[in-house]
């Protein structure tokens, strides 16, 4: 009964040693974009859509190249039903600052598809999408979701709830 117990218990420490040993060499092992989204814009359309301008500050906080190839922006409205963006292109960012400058400066430059971060490179940027609600839906939202999509379909996100 005595030898099982050792065994046992050799078992036990050995899995954790192993477990352990595999969560240190994957330790940054996954490019994830971290950081936080800085500020919230919204614009209406017309009646019926409306625009979100998201500022946000982040880094790469792996050990690996990340390449965002793709860009997505959500809202959780107040029902709590999702709503997808329709992201802005740099040119369409830059002609509603041009027409609309109420919304003030454009604090950051757009942030494009293709873009690439080395093992700890920081970013700030922008990015814009269209929705097909009313600002006053848009302004009154739950959370905004902004994602980024790397080269190996992986998603990482950026949430702001609204207060």
């Amino acid at each position: 009964m005595h030898w099982n117990r050792t065994i046992l218990g050799g078992g036990l420490l050995g899995g954790v040693v192993v477990a352990g040993l595999i969560i240190v060499y994957n330790w940054g092992a996954t490019p994830r974009l971290e950081g936080e989204i800085t500020g919230v814009r919204t614009l209406g359309m017309d009646g019926s859509s409306s625009v979100a301008i998201v500022n946000f500050a982040a880094s790469n906080s792996s050990n690996y190249e990340l390449w965002i190839n793709r860009r997505e922006l959500a809202i959780i409205g107040q029902g709590g039903h999702q709503f997808e963006g329709r992201i802005l292109s740099v040119f369409d960012i830059q002609q509603l600052f041009k027409y609309f400058p109420a919304l003030g400066g454009m604090r950051d430059e757009p942030l494009i598809d293709n873009r690439h971060l080395a093992p700890g490179e920081a970013v700030r940027g922008l990015v814009a999408a269209r929705f097909e609600v009313p600002k006053h839906e848009l302004d009154i939202r739950q959370e905004i979701v902004f994602r980024t999509v790397d080269n190996k379909n992986r998603k990482t996100a950026l949430r702001l709830e609204s207060q």
